[in-house]
């Protein structure tokens, strides 16, 4: 079994198969308050100027998670470049690069007008980010102050998105947005690597706006909002939901309404942190959902593994093999593809037009404010 799909079954408050399962579960909690006293440690140093925390001369916005694993940071992302743009300024993305082939080379992934480089160079999502935006800067570099300074000095731009930026708490920020999964609440959450959580949830303090996501696959999202606002209430809370948009052919690019897979039998194959939460979307949209093939997050498919699919899907005689976004732009660089490959592409919005507004509020009096430097919030 691969190391993270045993993680995913012993991980926050997953009860153990095995016995094996329960010896390695409470050897990780033996680790884990460690590993927490570190992460806070790290960040209380910055916050006390005793490492340096650095700054940039024009308005930063981080998007990040509390969680190992994705929460919807991608669409989110996407969704607040966009509304940056709708507000007249002109912004560019930083972002890791997590998974590629070198996280501290400063790589250019789209300088504004065409994409620069591969998904191996650039890592998935900035490059899904990038084809997703279109015209606006994204960079990729595990030193974002260096590779915001390089946005500065080369492109026009005047506000720059963190992608998971909560914990690179080297550089400043004016916007602190903490994503938190609604279907993973945070009283399920156990420090890692017992658990899924990077970080004490005292982090929580210094957000300026808490985004719930996936709410419509949770049944107590609405009572969650109001436990976080109570508890926050220097922050913002709002509630979104993923919304499905369009099919796209892998191999041939050409798009298709979700109709195309309603009645469907369907083999999902995904390489993210929450591939249930793909499953569920795809039945959402009426295909039946023969098998699931779950990757760990941000792998890249083999020739062989693709062969796989293949040959489980005319087995299990399923019309179609569907991925997400991120594991289509790596999927392009293969050749002889199937023909059966489809990709999900999904966006953001709010559960309510009244969350919406109450985001767009936070963020408008955000870009006028100061920059967060030590212990403001």
């Amino acid at each position: 079994m691969p190391l993270d799909q045993l993680h995913r079954r012993i991980a926050d408050d997953e009860i153990p198969e095995s016995p094996l399962e329960r010896l390695l579960q409470n050897g990780l909690a033996a680790v884990a308050p460690f590993y927490g006293a570190g992460a806070w440690t790290h960040r209380v140093l910055h916050d006390l100027g005793l490492r340096q925390r650095r700054m940039l001369p024009v308005p930063v916005f981080s998007v990040g998670n509390v969680t190992v694993g994705g929460t919807g940071k991608t669409p989110f992302t996407i969704w607040l470049t966009e509304w940056l743009r709708e507000e007249g300024r002109r912004p560019a993305v930083l972002s890791r690069g997590y998974g590629r082939a070198d996280e501290d080379a400063l790589t250019i992934v789209h300088d504004g007008r065409r994409p620069r480089t591969t998904a191996d160079e650039a890592g998935d999502e900035p490059l899904l980010i990038a084809e997703s935006l279109g015209d606006v800067p994204v960079l990729a570099c595990s030193d974002r102050y260096k590779a915001g300074r390089h946005a500065l000095k080369r492109f026009a731009v005047d506000t720059l998105v963190l992608d998971d930026g909560l914990q690179h708490v080297m550089l400043g920020r004016q916007a602190e947005i903490i994503l938190i999964d609604a279907t993973r609440p945070p009283s399920r959450l156990r420090l890692f690597p017992r658990g899924t959580l990077r970080e004490p949830l005292t982090v929580l303090g210094r957000a300026h706006l808490i985004v719930l996501t996936r709410c419509d696959q949770a049944r107590g999202a609405k009572k969650l909002a109001r436990k976080l606002a109570a508890r926050h209430r220097s922050a913002t809370v709002v509630s979104t939901r993923l919304v499905p948009r369009s099919l796209r052919n892998v191999r041939t690019g050409e798009k298709h309404t979700l109709e195309k897979i309603k009645g469907a039998r369907v083999l999902v194959a995904c390489g993210v942190a929450n591939p249930d939460s793909v499953r569920k979307t795809v039945e959402k949209l009426g295909a039946r959902v023969v098998r699931l093939r779950a990757l760990p997050d941000h792998a890249e498919p083999s020739r062989r593994e693709v062969e796989r699919w293949e040959t489980q899907r005319r087995k299990a005689r399923a019309d179609y093999i569907v991925v997400t976004e991120k594991d289509a732009v790596k999927l392009r660089e293969h050749s002889n593809l199937p023909a059966r490959i489809l990709s999900l592409e999904v966006g953001m919005a709010f559960a309510t037009p009244r969350d919406g507004a109450a985001a767009k509020k936070v963020l408008r009096a955000r870009l006028h404010s100061r920059p967060v430097r030590g212990l403001l919030r």
